[in-house]
C-alpha cells in the first residue's frame, strides 16, 4: 500500500493547511519515489495505460476480464451461484453476460453481500460519491491499487497534451477554497504536491476573473484542467477581456466531470490556442475514457474496464450510432468488483476508423446524460451543479437519491428521496451543507420524497431548470 492511501484520511486537513505549512510537506512529499507514494503497482498501471500492440492489449484484456469473474464468483455471496458456469469452455464475454445487471441502489440495499470475503477489512478503502450525482452512496475501493491504478492513468492521460510533474496546472474542479466565501477571503490556493493552483468554481462571474487572471500569471499556469462549465465560463470571458501572458502560457487544457459539445470545445480551443481533452470516469473507478488532441471522441481504455451498451431491454448494442446506457466492468478492484454497473450515462459506439496511436481503444462517438447544469444565485451568479462535490457528511447516506429544481434565482428545491421520514436534525446537518456548498446566494428548500420519477430511459434527472441561460444573465 502507498502512502497516498494510507493518509487519505487527512488531505482535507492538508489541503485547508496555512501555505507556509503545506508548501514544505508538499516539496519534501514530492520526492518521494512512485513505488513509495503510490503502491508498487503503479509502475505496472502507467506501463498499460501506454500498451500500443493490439494484439496484446486484446489479449490482456480478455485475461483480466474472466480473473475478474472467477474472483467474483469465489468470493463475493452475491454471485456465489455462477461459480459452476466457470466449468464451461466459454468467451469470457458471454460469461459476463450471465451476470446481472446492477444498479447503485442494488449496491445501497446490502453492500456486504458484494463485497469479497477473502479481503480483510484492512483491505477496504471507503468512499462515497459526491454530490454530482443523483444517487450518492458508499463503496469500497481497493487499498493500495484502485487510486494508485486511476493515478497511472491519469498521468498517461495527461501526456497526450504533454503535460509534466513540472508543469503548474489550474485547476477549476469543484475544491472549496478555505475561506473564500468570507469578504475578501482568498479565492485560491496552490497545492505543491501536484503543483496545482485551485480556483474556486463559485466565484467565476465577471467581477472576480482578473483576481484568477493574475493569480494564473503569477504561478505561471502552463495547463488547465476543471468541469467542462466552469472552463467554458472563465473562456468566454477571457474572449472578451484578453490576457495574452496566460492564455498564451496555456499548452493544454482537460475538461473533466461533465459532457462538453462541440461549441464549448470550439471556444476554449479557440480562446487559448491549445489541445483540448475531454475525459470521461466515475469515482466507483469502473470505467475511464477520453479524446485525443486531434479527435474529440472518447477512447475506452480496455486494461482499466470492459464496457457495454445496453438498450433499455437490457440488450446489448453493438452497431454504432444507436444510443444505449453505458455497463461497466472494472478491473483490479478486488474488495468490492462492480460488474455489469449501470452508469445511467448515455453514450453510442463510433462508426469511424480507430486512432492510430490507440490501436484496441473501443472507441464511443459521445456520451451523453453527463450533467453540466447550474444553479442561478440570486445575483445571478452561475454556480455548477458538479461544484457540490466533494466528502458529504455522514448524514447523506439515509438518502437514497436526490434531484434539484429551480424555477427563480436564488431559490432551489431539493428533493431527497427516503423511504422513511428523516430526521430533523439529519434534514438540518443536510440543510447546513447546501447552504455552505451554495455560499449563500441560492436558499435550498428541502422536500423528502418516497420516489423521484424518472425519464422513459429509467434515469432521474439530477436538475430540472426552469431558468434560461439569458434570464439568468438579466438577473444579474
Amino acid at each position: 500500500m502507498g502512502i497516498e492511501d494510507w493518509g487519505y484520511r487527512w488531505l482535507k486537513r492538508y489541503m485547508d493547511a496555512p501555505q507556509w505549512l503545506k508548501a514544505p510537506i508538499g516539496r519534501l512529499y514530492g520526492l518521494l519515489p512512485d513505488r513509495l507514494r503510490h503502491g508498487r503497482d503503479y509502475p505496472r498501471y502507467r506501463a498499460e495505460a501506454s500498451l500500443k500492440s493490439a494484439d496484446d492489449i486484446a489479449r490482456l484484456a480478455d485475461s483480466r476480464l474472466r480473473e475478474t469473474l472467477q474472483w467474483a464468483a469465489a468470493t463475493v455471496p452475491a454471485y456465489a451461484a455462477m461459480a459452476a458456469q466457470f466449468a464451461l469452455d466459454m468467451p469470457a464475454e458471454e460469461l459476463l453476460a450471465l451476470f446481472p445487471l446492477m444498479t447503485k441502489l442494488d449496491y445501497k440495499r446490502d453492500p456486504q453481500r458484494y463485497m469479497s470475503t477473502a479481503c480483510s477489512e484492512a483491505e477496504r478503502l471507503p468512499m462515497q460519491t459526491s454530490g454530482s450525482v443523483a444517487e450518492p452512496f458508499r463503496f469500497f475501493l481497493h487499498k493500495g491499487v484502485s487510486r494508485a491504478k486511476e493515478s497511472a492513468y491519469i498521468e498517461a492521460f495527461g501526456q497526450r497534451i504533454g503535460l509534466t510533474r513540472q508543469d503548474v496546472v489550474l485547476s477549476l474542479r469543484g475544491r472549496n477554497i478555505r475561506g473564500a466565501s468570507a469578504d475578501g477571503g482568498s479565492l485560491h490556493s496552490y497545492e505543491p504536491i501536484k503543483r496545482m493552483l485551485w480556483i474556486s468554481p463559485n466565484h467565476l462571474d465577471a467581477a472576480y476573473m482578473p483576481l484568477h487572471v493574475e493569480a494564473a500569471v503569477a504561478h505561471r499556469v502552463s495547463f488547465i484542467q476543471g468541469y467542462s462549465s466552469a472552463v467554458y465560463e472563465l473562456a468566454r470571458w477571457l474572449e472578451f477581456h484578453p490576457a495574452p501572458r496566460f492564455t498564451e502560457a496555456v499548452r493544454g487544457v482537460q475538461l473533466f466531470s461533465e459532457s462538453a459539445d462541440e461549441g464549448m470545445v470550439a471556444l476554449i480551443e479557440r480562446v487559448f490556442g491549445c489541445p483540448v481533452l475531454v475525459h470521461y470516469g466515475h469515482s466507483e473507478r469502473a470505467v475511464m475514457a477520453g479524446s485525443m488532441p486531434d479527435d474529440h471522441r472518447y477512447f475506452v481504455w480496455p486494461l482499466y474496464g470492459h464496457v457495454e451498451l445496453i438498450d433499455e431491454a437490457g440488450q446489448p448494442i453493438t452497431e454504432p450510432g444507436v444510443q444505449g446506457e453505458v455497463v461497466a466492468t472494472a478491473f483490479d478492484n478486488k474488495v468490492m468488483p462492480f460488474i455489469r454497473y449501470r452508469t445511467g450515462d448515455l453514450a453510442m459506439w463510433s462508426a469511424g476508423p480507430a486512432h492510430p496511436a490507440l490501436p484496441g481503444y473501443p472507441v464511443l462517438e459521445r456520451i451523453d446524460g453527463r450533467n453540466n447544469d447550474y444553479f442561478v444565485g440570486h445575483d445571478g451568479r452561475r454556480i455548477p451543479v458538479a461544484s457540490l462535490g466533494g466528502l458529504r457528511p455522514p448524514e447523506f447516506l439515509q438518502v437514497e437519491a436526490s434531484q434539484y429544481e429551480q424555477f427563480e434565482p436564488g431559490q432551489l428545491i431539493v428533493r431527497l428521496q427516503s423511504a422513511v421520514p428523516l430526521a430533523p436534525e439529519v434534514l438540518e446537518v443536510i440543510d447546513r451543507y447546501f447552504r455552505t456548498k451554495l455560499l449563500g446566494c441560492v436558499e435550498p428548500e428541502l422536500r423528502v420524497v418516497p420516489q423521484i420519477e424518472r425519464t422513459a430511459r429509467g434515469k432521474r434527472r439530477l436538475m430540472i431548470q426552469h431558468i434560461k441561460a439569458e434570464e439568468g444573465a438579466r438577473a444579474a
